[in-house]
């Protein structure tokens, strides 16, 4: 038992550690490369000792909490360090940083602290499972008819330098024209969730055939579309079913990775593409951009709840004020920039439609949902999976990310064909 706790503590200790460097090094980064070369984008640096020192206290006090979590589920545990990732810490280098005010930070806060309650969320979920020998081709036979509407209307028009990331816009600009109706929510389903679920359940159960068959098709998804997301959707649900055994080892994994890349960003941006590529931009696009994006939605929506008025269904109770997208306007707004697409995540998101109220309903709605992907026992090779959710809700409007973003299709795929025993979904 005494060996036991030694290891728990341990894991727990590095992980901590890991998250500790990893904000560390972000805070490196926002002063010698965000703040400076992005400074157009209303970034800036004015430290203040007293914003610091809280974002730090608070961030301990997280941690502290999170060792109850890591104590009751891994994988709480491990969307819990992720949460603090993508959340916590670039909000709060923004907060004590920047000249920001104080909203979006508590907001952010509440958010991440609220999480600590999933692993009391406790409910029996039914037992609704398809025989287990057809659960396989239940799953190719959903994933290929949605497929087929796709492939009619798109054909061989294909784009093989979308490959390397090549014409991506030209791609892009082709699939826009085609890509309409019930046609994007096809494709929204297949791409970010039924073909990713199919390919990891394949290779969960070794069925090689499918699982080249799976590769193919989200290949063919992107080179349709030019779709960024589709190709490192593919990339990450790999890349988490292989780099560890457990929930908080493949995220350990992960973070390290992440270090290391952290080290040698500004060395291949110096010697070998000579210019802040991957130490500015790749850095300043997935981690801060958000950041700074939900202090614009909290600064324009002060006071001023929009109401899901871009909503389909509340269209019906209120219209929305403005001549162009909400997106659209902020990037306007605050970047003389109209052609830019300003997304908003969870939080600002929350707060832009209810305010405050919204930003405490959308946090419970989250935490809920991820208690119950913990009870459901799913396996740990579909970690990769919930690592894109988590960030899907970073960038993308709480309604879009269960429709268009696919979280309704995958609940009823759980419910039906990728349940395990129950015992699984507790285990580190």
């Amino acid at each position: 038992m005494l060996h036991q706790q030694l290891i728990v503590k341990k894991e727990f200790l590095l992980l901590t550690g890991l998250i500790s460097l990893i904000y560390f090094a972000l805070e490196l980064y926002y002063h010698f490369y965000i703040s400076d070369q992005f400074s157009y984008m209303r970034y800036d640096w004015d430290l203040n000792i007293f914003k610091y020192i809280l974002t730090k206290v608070v961030f301990l006090l997280l941690l502290a909490g999170s060792l109850n979590v890591y104590r009751r589920s891994g994988f709480l545990y491990s969307i819990f360090l992720l949460l603090l990732f993508f959340f916590y810490i670039p909000n709060a280098i923004l907060f004590s940083f920047g000249d920001f005010p104080v909203g979006p930070f508590v907001a952010n806060t509440f958010f991440v602290s609220c999480f600590l309650l999933a692993p009391y969320i406790r409910f029996r979920i039914p037992d609704w499972s398809i025989p287990e020998k057809l659960r396989g081709i239940s799953l190719f036979s959903i994933a290929l008819l949605l497929l087929v509407p796709i492939i009619l209307t798109f054909g061989s028009e294909i784009n093989l330098k979308t490959l390397f990331l090549s014409e991506i816009y030209e791609t892009r600009a082709l699939f826009q024209e085609k890509m309409t109706g019930s046609l994007a929510y096809l494709y929204n389903f297949e791409a970010k969730t039924l073909i990713p679920v199919a390919l990891v359940f394949f290779m969960i159960n070794r069925r090689w055939f499918l699982i080249v068959l799976s590769i193919l098709a989200l290949l063919y998804l992107f080179v349709i579309s030019g779709n960024k997301l589709v190709y490192f959707t593919s990339i990450i649900v790999v890349f988490f079913y292989y780099i560890g055994r457990g929930h908080v080892s493949k995220l350990g994994n992960f973070f390290l990775i992440v270090l290391v890349c952290f080290a040698l960003f500004p060395l291949i941006d110096a010697f070998v593409l000579t210019e802040p590529i991957f130490s500015g931009t790749f850095v300043n696009r997935f981690v801060f951009i958000p950041a700074l994006t939900t202090q614009f939605y909290f600064d324009f929506f002060d006071g001023n709840p929009f109401y899901f008025a871009e909503s389909h269904f509340f269209n019906l109770f209120v219209t929305s004020p403005y001549d162009m997208p909400v997106g659209f306007l902020i990037t306007k707004e605050y970047w003389n920039e109209p052609t830019a697409y300003a997304s908003n995540g969870i939080v600002s998101d929350g707060f832009m439609n209810l305010g405050y109220a919204g930003v405490f309903i959308f946090s419970i709605v989250f935490t809920i949902l991820f208690g119950f992907f913990n009870r459901a026992g799913l396996n740990k090779g579909f970690f990769g999976l919930f690592f894109c959710y988590v960030y899907l809700f970073l960038s993308v409007q709480f309604l879009s990310a269960f429709v268009t973003g696919g979280i309704l299709i995958f609940i009823m795929l759980l419910l039906f064909i990728l349940r395990q025993k129950q015992a699984d979904a507790h285990s580190t």
